[in-house]
């Protein structure tokens, strides 16, 4: 015998009919299944494309290609080196250059290219191997280190103060060794290298307890330079400079090579 007064959409019970649902309600539940279908087909799609283009959903990760990170394009080398000229050399001196580098711009991987290549990886705690690979592109475009220096001026007046004894010898000295700029670095046929405004040696480097980022450091470089020079109170770790004293070398000249 039918039970009374089941409610609608309920379980009545053994052998009695449940009321249907109404119309509205079904219909109200397949449009929201087909809205969270179709918003997880949308994700899916955007991550593959991200994963497709090299970049996170998020921005974040990848390295980026095309307009965004030239480097990491393949119009460019996995490797980029001394000698070469093309845009990528063109694109690694611009970004050396919004660093603060003094260097020019003209796609030819010089002399100079090579020293701020260097200095920057030095800078970014990079093994400083004077070549552009994955590391340095990734650090070329998202490491803040800053790479603007003491002006000529500031470089003399410093070196003038702590050489009191010798002051334009000093200046000479350091201007014929490095041009005074305190990012200068010189690789040796033996594949050492010299470092800073007074070109400390690895050798020197390692007696005197520093590194290369602390001679690329004016300040210290220069005091340095000081410690060898009070030894014997000469300029005998720079023999080839010593004519320097006598003739001291224009602010205006400039290190040549890009």
């Amino acid at each position: 015998m039918p039970t009374k007064g089941a409610a609608p959409g309920r379980d009545a019970g053994p052998g009695v009919e449940p009321s249907p649902r109404p119309a509205g309600s079904s219909r109200r539940r397949r449009l929201r299944t087909s809205f969270v279908t179709a918003a997880i087909v949308a994700a899916v799609s955007v991550t593959a494309w991200a994963l497709t283009n090299g970049r996170s959903p998020s921005g974040g990760g990848g390295h980026g290609t095309g307009e965004d990170r030239p480097l990491f394009s393949a119009n460019c080398s996995p490797v980029i080196a001394m000698g070469q000229h093309d845009e990528c050399v063109r694109e690694v001196q611009r970004l050396l250059h919004a660093k603060g580098a003094d260097i020019g711009v003209d796609g030819d991987f010089g002399p100079q290219t090579l020293r701020r290549v260097t200095a920057f990886q030095v800078l970014a705690g990079l093994q400083p191997n004077g070549v552009v690979g994955e590391p340095t592109k990734k650090a070329l475009y998202t490491s803040r280190v800053r790479m603007a220096v003491w002006s000529p001026q500031k470089v003399r007046q410093r070196v003038r103060d702590v050489f009191p004894e010798v002051p334009d010898k000093a200046v000479a000295i350091a201007d014929c060794q490095s041009f005074l700029d305190p990012l200068h670095i010189l690789p040796n046929t033996n594949g050492t290298r010299n470092w800073g405004l007074f070109q400390i040696s690895d050798a020197r480097l390692r007696e005197l307890g520093g590194t290369p980022r602390e001679a690329l450091d004016p300040e210290w470089n220069i005091r340095a330079a000081r410690t060898l020079w009070s030894r014997d109170r000469d300029f005998g770790d720079w023999p080839h400079c010593e004519r320097a004293a006598d003739a001291p070398r224009s602010p205006a000249t400039a290190h040549s090579g890009t």
